[in-house]
């Protein structure tokens, strides 16, 4: 009798973080608008159905948080990294924090805007700017068992159906982009540009000074050699924006990553959710097999 050889489960290793941030103090009463509000027992809610997942995941987080993120892992293969951030990346919190409270930068954004974290809170900006930082310290520590590496923010699972009852998420990214996911789509009929998406420095700015969605920074694919060039790539314009005295959420930094190096970047279009509004939460519903 022949010996049936047993094939690898091909599969997504995941990485992602959470910090908290205060958002739990993030209320109307206490001046914020009301949508920003967060403790930690809804991220870990949030996390409970990213943590369902069979996928290799690596957190990283503080010690406080560790044995709660371990327990909803327990028995799924998990690394769990700790870090202070305040001491580890205090200069650039700094940094961040100056431009912020600059009259150049608050002068470029509208007033209807200014309450959004990423115009006002360093923490925020910090954090979702060092999604890259995270993806390639856990493929130099980790030991990753597969190929291609995602970021998936910790709270992107709001409920099982972003899930799409999928057990191991997998699904056949080329492994020569660093994959992004789109609200807008980026071709019209397959050959022309589409015009509301940005396709010069100008427009990108705009994008960044209000508040204009056209990525999202919740899931983030590439493989393991890809993900070092998108480290440069990313790190090399953050400081070009700041340096103009800009800084943004991830979102926006991507943007115009994609706006200088195009070629690296393929941008995955959600679509449409069942109301008909953007699909921020359908990468794994439209994008697994």
């Amino acid at each position: 009798m022949s010996a049936i050889k047993s094939e690898k489960v091909k599969s997504i290793s995941i990485v992602t973080a959470f910090f908290d941030i205060g958002r739990g103090s993030w209320s109307s009463e206490n001046g914020y608008s009301s949508h920003l509000l967060r403790d930690n027992a809804t991220y870990l809610s949030y996390f409970e159905n990213l943590a369902k997942l069979d996928n290799e995941m690596v957190v990283f987080t503080t010690e406080q948080m560790k044995p709660q993120i371990e327990k909803l892992r327990l028995g799924k293969k998990t690394q769990v990294f700790t870090i202070d951030l305040e001491s580890e990346f205090s200069d650039r919190l700094d940094s961040i924090k100056l431009i912020l409270q600059s009259n150049k930068f608050i002068n470029n954004i509208p007033e209807k805007h200014r309450k959004n974290p990423e115009y006002w809170s360093e923490k925020y900006i910090l954090i979702t700017n060092l999604k890259n930082y995270f993806v390639n310290k856990a493929i130099a520590q980790g030991n990753l068992s597969n190929s291609l590496v995602a970021w998936v923010d910790f709270g992107y699972c709001r409920d099982e159906h972003t899930l799409a009852d999928i057990k191991n998420w997998y699904y056949p990214f080329e492994d020569n982009y660093i994959h992004l996911f789109t609200l807008e789509k980026y071709k019209l009929f397959n050959f022309l540009k589409n015009p509301r998406f940005p396709h010069n420095k100008q427009q990108v700015l705009s994008a960044i000074f209000n508040n204009k969605p056209y990525i999202i920074g919740g899931v983030i694919v590439a493989n393991k050699e890809t993900w070092k060039v998108c480290l440069d790539t990313f790190q090399d314009c953050q400081n070009k924006l700041m340096q103009q005295n800009i800084v943004d959420d991830d979102q926006g930094v991507y943007l115009m990553c994609h706006y200088n190096q195009p070629d690296l970047f393929k941008l995955n279009y959600l679509g449409k959710n069942k109301e008909g509004k953007p699909n921020w939460f359908g990468v794994m519903q439209k994008y697994h097999v």
